[in-house]
């Protein structure tokens, strides 16, 4: 027995070392697989891991309370002493903007102050460098530094809502662990004293309470012992948020994008297992006068069955062996990568245990499963099936097809020999055809997935949304004053008052929800509603609301259900009725549209408004922010003044700059699937050629040119990637409507409006003609290169 197991190794390492280029192929597409299986593994177990460790390190808390007022610190202070308590964190948040020396143009900011910033103990934004602000100091958030073009030491001008302004000086880098970077959320974040939020707002109060629970199933009786105490202390509470996950903000996100470009590495790890059949195949069918011979001589099926099992074992083990230290480090880079963009650190380099056993699983269980068929094919062979088998493959080369194709008259010889030669072993062209035929359908699919985001929020915001910038002003303003004077500019189309706000609302359930209230007139030339069920506002409606569905959804609301709304200000409580179900992809969370007649009916005030939306005669995004900025110096002149403007195509960039993300790593990922295809393709070639050695040298013989020999193999690499072209193009359709689905499910709640992309067919098309040309180099250059003698003498 060890004798045996001595021959079998032998044979096995002969067999790879003489076959380098194969081996070499099969160990690459294996790597391949592993490599995409791998990476995805690797970056999410360690985004796992360490974006829990990390938002563990900030003690998120388990529930928030806002006030709309704000608390005192001494009436902070006093609610650590409420029932179920552990920790309790006041923080003001408040809207301002910012200049600096560099430019003059005013940007938004949003603002944060916390009592006692070294002591935090709930929700903590930890100090990266410099000192905490002073009095008349700032600290900017780490990913705003780039963005603002600021550093420490340097002065900024910073002005609230109202127009208070002091100017601050950058003392310090904080770290905001629980939230987006500032290219992805929009407006940057810094931190100043309650001193310095005293001089620009005019109070220190904090207006939001994080409260970490001693017990946490016992967490809504702790809120509800708070808020007894803030209520008795006079405040009106905002909203009450109790948490039910602990997990970071986005790690949902992550998660979906990690499954769909798991499902395109798997989808790799089976394209490669394709060419792990063809070879395997190809193999037993060369070595199948071996076979014959080690039966007759007394080899068991079990030991033909051990001997090239051994050989795909190496295949698999050598597969995983290239890919794995790749995987690990490419991960990482990919884990750094998108802890950048949700502005988290992770931490040293460190090897996924859970990675390494997948990717030995996957490199070693998939090839037996591609090989399994073949091989068991090859070892029950009897020895006379073996003795009276002719030739490779069982036969002349000859089928019903390539004696059909024999009967075509009018191609030139070369490509009807191309043409013969593809069509000789129809098992290994059908897996080469759909291991092509995939690929590209995953390319296309890819693509129209990316076109049909672009259409959907093209459809958004030039469909539904067909303004171009939104002036906010510091106050209220007279419509009948503002819209006229803007209205004037020669780039200006169109002008309307909008109100937006937030505000506490009050289900049929009891429950109270934060919402936000988007109100502008009912005949809008500016949002173009996409009604899902009921109705939109109607001219003789008193008070009528429309609710986003997938809101709507989550608080199971139904038409004809009222919803109360605090709206602060000592605005009465009123009851909205609602009409209908409205599908936004911007305001999908908590908007709630109302009349904006109704609205100002409901305050007891007209004629105001400190909103307005714009529509300009060009809507590039260089047009949108010079017509604002002139908009801005023109109502200057008249003494108003802007104080933020949000242009559509701000707007724009911030919605796709996640989903960019996506995109880019599903290319990379289709790229990979394409890699494999060609490898499979190549790996085809290759085999032709070792079936072929005699016919090649009985070409060479009589005559035949190496370049003839050579055209020979690139034509029928070029007719079998042609030949997959159709294939691809029809599973692409479903393909990409699939994958479009999934995508908007995923990442809007909504499915994408689907775009097919005739330009991706066009792109892969010519990409398949690169790679059966490329696939085919290294195969036809091996026939050229062949000599008479060694071709006829082959066995």
């Amino acid at each position: 027995m060890p004798h045996t197991l001595r021959t079998i190794r032998i044979k096995t390492i002969r067999d790879l070392w003489r076959h380098r280029s194969r081996t070499l192929m099969v160990v690459l597409s294996i790597a391949i697989g592993v490599l995409g299986i791998g990476m995805i593994v690797t970056t999410w177990d360690i985004l796992r891991h360490d974006l829990g460790r990390r938002y563990a390190a900030v003690v998120p808390a388990h529930m928030e309370i806002y006030v709309p007022a704000g608390v005192t610190v001494d009436d902070l202070r006093g609610l650590e002493t409420a029932a179920g308590v552990a920790r309790v964190q006041g923080r003001a948040a408040f809207s301002g903007r910012y200049r600096s020396s560099r430019t003059s143009r005013w940007e938004p900011l949003d603002l944060i102050a916390v009592p006692d910033p070294a002591g935090q103990s709930v929700n903590i934004l930890p100090l990266q460098a410099g000192v905490w602000p002073g009095r008349d100091q700032i600290a900017l958030e780490r990913s705003a530094l780039g963005e603002m073009g600021a550093d420490i030491g340097q002065a900024l001008e910073v002005e609230d809502a109202l127009g208070r302004s002091r100017t601050l000086q950058v003392s310090g880098v904080i770290h905001q662990q629980d939230d987006l970077s500032t290219m992805i959320r929009g407006s940057p974040v810094a931190l100043v004293s309650l001193d310095a939020m005293t001089r620009l707002v005019g109070h220190d109060r904090v207006n939001t309470i994080y409260i970490t629970a001693a017990d946490l199933a016992r967490q809504a009786e702790a809120a509800q012992a708070v808020r007894g105490r803030l209520e008795r202390a006079g405040y009106a509470i905002g909203r009450v948020t109790l948490r039910d996950s602990f997990e970071h903000p986005a790690e949902d996100v992550l998660g979906v994008l990690m499954l769909v470009m798991g499902i395109l590495g798997a989808l790799a790890l089976v394209l490669s297992s394709l060419l792990v059949t063809n070879t395997i195949s190809a193999l037993i069918a060369q070595q199948i006068d071996q076979i014959g011979a080690m039966k007759a001589i007394g080899a068991s099926t079990g030991i033909v069955l051990r001997i090239y099992a051994l050989t795909v074992l190496a295949y698999g083990l050598l597969g995983t062996a290239v890919a794995a230290p790749l995987a690990e480090r490419l991960g990482y880079r990919l884990a750094s990568y998108l802890a950048a963009q949700i502005n988290v650190d992770l931490y040293p380099f460190r090897r996924s245990f859970l990675a390494l056993s997948v990717m030995l699983a996957v490199g070693i269980i998939v090839p037996f499963i591609a090989a399994a068929k073949p091989l068991w094919d090859g070892a029950a062979i009897t020895v006379r099936q073996a003795i009276s088998d002719y030739g490779l493959g069982g036969g002349s080369g000859e089928n019903r097809l390539t004696r059909c194709l024999g009967r075509v008259r009018g191609l030139p010889r070369l490509w009807s020999l191309a043409l013969r030669n593809a069509v000789r072993v129809p098992h290994r062209l059908l897996l080469t055809l759909l291991t092509l035929a995939l690929a590209g359908a995953t390319f296309i699919a890819v693509l129209s997935t990316d076109r049909s985001f672009d259409r959907s929020i093209a459809n958004l915001l030039e469909g539904q949304y067909r303004m171009d910038a939104l002036l906010s002003f510091k106050g209220t303003q007279r419509v009948s004053q503002i819209v006229p004077l803007v209205a004037s500019h020669p780039d200006v189309v169109h002008a309307e008052a909008w109100h937006f706000s937030g505000g506490v609302m009050k289900l049929p359930s009891g429950q109270e929800r934060q919402a936000t209230i988007f109100a502008g007139p009912i005949n809008t030339r500016f949002y173009q509603p996409e009604l899902e069920s009921g109705r939109w506002l109607a001219p003789d409606d008193s008070n009528a609301a429309v609710v986003n569905r997938k809101w709507a959804d989550e608080e199971g609301l139904r038409l004809g259900d009222v919803i109360t709304f605090d709206l602060g200000g000592g605005a009465p409580q009123t009851g909205w009725v609602v009409v209908g179900f409205n599908r936004d992809l911007v305001r999908r969370q908590t908007g709630v549209f109302l009349s904006l007649e109704s609205l100002n009916r409901v305050l007891k005030r007209a004629d105001r408004t400190i909103t307005l939306q714009v529509q300009y005669a060009a809507h590039d995004l260089a047009s949108q922010r010079r017509v604002s900025d002139e908009l801005s110096d023109l109502l200057a002149g008249h003494g108003i003044e802007v104080f933020s403007t949000l242009t559509m195509g701000q707007i724009r960039s911030q919605v796709v700059s996640l989903y960019r993300i996506l995109v880019v790593f599903l290319l990379v990922m289709s790229a990979l699937i394409a890699l494999v295809g060609g490898l499979g393709l190549m790996g085809m070639m290759s085999i032709n050629v070792l079936e072929r050695r005699k016919e090649i040298g009985v070409m060479r013989a009589i005559g035949a040119e190496a370049r003839a020999i050579v055209q020979v193999f690139w034509g029928e690499s070029l007719l079998i990637t042609l030949a997959s072209f159709p294939l691809a193009v029809a599973l692409s359709a479903p393909m990409s409507r699939i994958m479009a689905r999934a995508v908007g499910m995923a990442f809007i709640n909504t499915p994408l409006d689907f775009a097919y992309t005739t330009a991706g067919v066009a792109y892969w098309l010519a990409l398949l003609l690169l790679i059966g040309t490329a696939a085919s180099v290294a195969p036809a250059v091996s026939a050229a290169n062949l000599r008479v003698r060694e071709s006829l003498s082959y066995e």
